[in-house]
């Protein structure tokens, strides 16, 4: 059975130090307004993170756990989240990998040292001039304890990278490191501050561009080594990575080891113990390349040859840019961040190959997101000096403490006082058993012969194993028409329900096996829940826990019952829906009428039909196929009661849309509604069930009919009220031989109405909107839709007689414009058929055929007729003797 380990961080506290638990790092905040509280033991989200960084950050909180301050090189934020006092325009970068790391005065607690990075954008306008690298001092003491910013922006150096990293110096202060070029540099800080001179160590390789300088470093819990990633983009996308000595006493930087190049290198991390590097990076093809996460032995000889793919992120799982930020935990786990509201982890980081355990987004950061840092800390807070092993409630837990000191004296404090006498220890290596399962901090004083005493502490979290029964039962259908064979297809998802329900709890993992040994050892687990049995009755394993190595381990057994191949069972007419499908409940009732009692469920397929998955409903997409088929299960409870298919033959429904009707606005007017064709049934909204219904208000009406094979489809009948009617235009061809009138009306509300029109004032109406051979004269036009709301408009259609005698007898004696009283400017003019102009006369006035007092002979004459509004009229008249 693989064996998780976990290893106690140890953190460098002299006699001067204060003897509570080292938490520094129990808060984390990050990426978009993301958080973690590590004070229990594992990642617990908080929500109220005002941090919105794409890259670096940096978090601290007190010995106990509580939290301080956070700052994404830029702003600074206090314990309570709001802005801390002067604590904005820090010349660091939200765009830098490290853009910050906060590092505590070892001689005054109130006193803190927020160091900032370069950034490649700060060379984009001047290639030679940048932000450097700088620090700013933070008294937690001031604004009532939520701390102010004293002094900001004190440069270090004029040009960096953006990489730092910081550990514990062999006498109990601190040492910063950062990197530029070919060169590393190494700043104090103790209690007098931070010295200005750094140690310089100058090594291989030198990265001169200003392009190149993206990458995380990062310095291992025990201070001895040092690893660096360079994300290189000039001249072409490149990376590589690097290990190195870091000498704790002096600062120094040496020993330059070339590990890789194969990738964009990005993220770097040591596991606890320091054995273990971890580094992350992108092929070279863009944002959407695979990502891989690396491990090497620190301890080995030829430490390149001993990389191992931890995990190959492929393009389905994420997007991104850059490879993300690795970084430890107080957990001992290591996380790894990239865009995305969940974090992975590497869970047993000290453990070489697959035992290092990877967890892909295993961290959930609830509404939040993650970008591509995570906040950095002292690397020696997380140091390893014990073993840890067996975390199950009832085992003795035990404590294995290595160290290349020589140990005089080590007192333990199991943080467990339920357990009275046995809480504490003096023994190198103890063991305890905790009295309830949960949380629990161990601490550890340990003096030593050769060096300081110095204080560790280990969150230890202790799991119950699972209570479950020891046997379950799937029953399941016949999959053929082989009653005797026993064999079927089971979904094993419905035994992790069955157990989750006996557990009583949804919080607990599930694998299973094909024998008690490899349940026993977690090997050859099963891969797919679909599992197709060899026997019938056989059994299976489900290894249950919360805690992998806390497990209780159930048989599964897998029972088929015979005779319950029912084949094809029947064929039923089933009504289309809307066009789009059939009624799966209709199929369901009318499978109840044979079945009663029994729980039924329909199926595309006979396998979903076993496995009960994808079980269709209305709502679902139903594929039928070629032959009209659907499977169906019958079940008794738990027990699979028989599997058969249905041939269904799918009726149509009634082919007719929602209906629109118009109410005249006349008091006690009604509209009919009604259908064109006929149908089976009718049921109204009125609860009347005749073909139609006669209404007196608008509103909706819905009638659900149905044809003569029983399918029914709901029809909307929306009433409202007519609208007002407007005549568009009214088109006139006048003073023709033939005159017409052509009436227009358009109705947007509602096309297909229709109208009857009057031209006498609605004494008499046609459907034809078209009048011809009209004699001139003035007209009533009446436009009337259905019988309610009519439009009226007057117009006047022009002429002339065709034709006068002036003979003497009264009648026709004269020539003149007809209805010439609405024409009271115009002029006529008259002209014989040579073209000579025989008179100009008013609209308003008669020619008697004469032509300066001569009577002129019979004939046919011409006219001219010029209205107000410019229209010019020609035509001609014949004058009889």
């Amino acid at each position: 059975m693989k064996e998780n380990t976990l290893k106690l961080f140890c953190i460098f506290l002299f006699f001067c130090t204060s003897l509570n638990a080292q938490r520094e790092t129990a808060n984390w905040f990050f990426g978009v307004n993301a958080g973690l509280d590590f004070n229990s033991g594992t990642p617990v989200i908080l929500d109220n993170g005002q941090v919105n960084t794409l890259e670096g950050c940096s978090t601290i909180s007190d010995a106990n756990g509580a939290l301080l301050f956070y700052t994404d090189g830029v702003t600074v934020w206090n314990r309570v989240h709001g802005i801390m006092s002067n604590g904005t325009d820090l010349i660091g970068s939200q765009t830098s990998t490290q853009s910050s790391i906060i590092i505590p005065n070892p001689g005054n607690p109130n006193i803190y040292y927020i160091f900032t990075t370069d950034v490649v954008d700060a060379y984009s306008a001047n290639p030679n001039q940048s932000n450097g690298f700088n620090y700013s001092i933070v008294d937690i003491s001031l604004a009532g304890g939520l701390g102010a910013v004293t002094t900001k922006n004190i440069n270090l150096l004029s040009s960096t990278s953006e990489k730092v990293s910081a550990s514990l110096s062999s006498d109990g202060n601190y040492w910063v490191v950062t990197h530029r070029n070919n060169q590393f540099f190494s700043f104090k800080v103790t209690a007098a501050g931070v010295d200005t001179n750094p140690v310089t160590s100058n090594v291989l390789p030198n990265i001169s561009d200003y392009r190149n300088i993206r990458g995380s470093m990062k310095i291992s819990p025990n201070g001895r080594k040092l690893a660096i990633a360079h994300t290189l983009f000039e001249p072409v996308q490149a990376g590589s990575l690097y290990l190195y000595d870091f000498d704790s006493a002096t600062g120094l930087v040496s020993n330059s080891e070339f590990l890789e190049n194969d990738l964009m290198f990005y993220g770097v991390e040591f596991s606890s113990n320091s054995s273990k590097l971890y580094a992350s990076g992108k092929l070279f093809s863009g944002a959407t390349a695979n990502m891989q996460l690396q491990q090497y032995d620190v301890n080995a000889t030829d430490v390149p040859s001993t990389k191992y793919i931890v995990h190959n992120y492929l393009q389905a799982q994420v997007i991104s840019s850059l490879a993300g930020s690795l970084q430890l935990g107080m957990d001992k786990r290591i996380y790894h961040s990239l865009p995305g509201n969940k974090l992975s982890t590497i869970n047993t980081a000290n453990l070489a190959g697959a035992d290092c355990n990877f967890d892909f987004q295993s961290v959930d950061l609830g509404f939040s997101s993650a970008r591509f840092g995570l906040p950095a800390s002292v690397q020696s807070y997380y140091e390893s000096i014990a073993t840890i092993e067996n975390f199950c409630f009832g085992d003795a837990t035990s404590f294995t403490v290595t160290s290349d000191n020589t140990i005089i004296s080590i007192d333990w404090n199991f943080g467990d006082p339920a357990s009275g006498s046995n809480n504490t220890s003096t023994l190198i290596s103890p063991t305890h058993t905790f009295s309830s399962s949960g949380s629990y901090t161990v601490t550890i004083n340990v003096a030593f012969s050769n060096a300081p005493s110095q204080l560790f502490t280990e969150v230890v979290v202790i799991q119950e194993t699972p209570s479950i029964n020891s046997l379950f039962i799937l029953e399941q259908c016949d999959v053929d028409d082989n009653d005797s064979d026993g064999l079927s297809i089971f979904n094993l998802q419905e035994a992790i329900t069955i157990i989750e329900e006996d557990n009583g709890s949804a919080d607990i993992n599930i694998s299973f096996y094909e024998s008690m040994n490899d349940a026993q050892m977690n090997e050859n687990s099963l891969t797919n829940f679909i599992y197709a049995n060899t026997v019938n009755s056989q059994v299976l394993y489900a290894r249950v826990f919360s805690y992998i190595d806390c497990f209780a381990i159930a048989q599964i057994r897998l029972q088929v019952n015979s005779g319950t191949n029912l084949g094809v069972y029947d064929t039923i007419d089933v009504c289309e829906v809307n066009g789009t499908g059939i009624s799966i409940t209709q199929v369901e009732d009318t499978l109840e009428n044979d079945f009663p009692g029994a729980t039924i469920g329909v199926y595309n397929t006979r396998n979903d039909a076993l496995l009960q998955d994808n079980q269709l409903s209305d709502a679902s997409p139903i594929n039928i196929n070629i032959d009209g088929e659907l499977f169906f299960r019958v079940s008794y409870g738990t027990e699979c009661g028989f599997i058969g298919s249905i041939m269904v033959n799918i009726v149509a429904q009634p082919e007719i849309g929602d209906q629109q009707a118009f109410l005249c606005g006349n008091e006690g007017a009604t509209v009919l509604l009604s259908f064109e064709e006929t149908y089976a049934s009718y049921l109204w909204s009125t609860n009347a069930t005749t073909s139609s219904i006669e209404v007196a208000e608008t509103g909706v009406y819905t009638v659900i009919i149905s044809n003569t094979a029983g399918c029914e489809k709901e029809i909307a009948f929306v009433v409202a009220e007519e609208p007002s009617l407007t005549i568009d235009r009214i088109e006139v061809q006048d003073f023709q031989d033939v005159n017409a009138i052509n009436i227009i009306v358009v109705e947007e509300n509602n096309p297909e109405s229709i109208f009857s029109y009057s031209i006498n004032g609605g004494t008499t109406f046609s459907e034809s909107n078209e009048f011809v051979n009209v004699y001139p004269g003035v007209y009533d036009i009446v436009v009337k839709r259905g019988e309610c709301n009519a439009a009226s408009e007057t117009i006047l259609v022009g002429g002339f007689p065709k034709f006068f005698t002036p003979n003497g007898d009264s009648y026709n004696d004269t020539w003149q414009l007809l209805q010439k009283e609405y024409y009271p400017n115009a002029i006529i003019e008259l002209y014989d058929r040579y073209g000579k102009n025989l008179n100009y006369i008013k609209a308003n006035s008669e020619w008697d055929g004469t032509y300066k007092g001569v009577p002129l002979p019979s004939g046919d004459y011409w006219y001219k007729l010029v209205l107000e509004n410019g229209r010019v009229i020609t035509g001609n008249v014949t004058l009889k003797r």
